[in-house]
């Protein structure tokens, strides 16, 4: 519960944040970013919600992890994975 209010504040904060970004700046400032009036906004509160799903994500994982060593007794894996392999085999 309190995970969903911290993030609706985040979120509402961002678009404030963006909102008061798009009042100071001009149409041709916009077109120079390549970015509209809509799309501004819109935009910066979509990669503000992807981060919070990654970190929600990441702490999932991590708890699975954990449940799983308490439960059978094995460590959790940390795996690397370099993205400059990934698809080469």
């Amino acid at each position: 519960m309190f995970r969903k209010i911290y993030r609706a504040l985040v979120l509402a904060n961002a678009a404030s944040a963006a909102n008061k970004t798009l009042a100071i700046m001009s149409d041709r400032i916009l077109d120079d970013i390549g970015q509209t009036r809509g799309s501004f906004t819109k935009g910066l509160v979509d990669s503000v919600r992807k981060e919070l799903d990654k970190k929600d994500n990441e702490v999932a994982e991590k708890k699975l992890a954990k449940k799983l060593h308490n439960s059978f007794g094995a460590r959790p894996i940390n795996a690397i994975i370099n993205p400059n392999l990934v698809g080469a085999v």
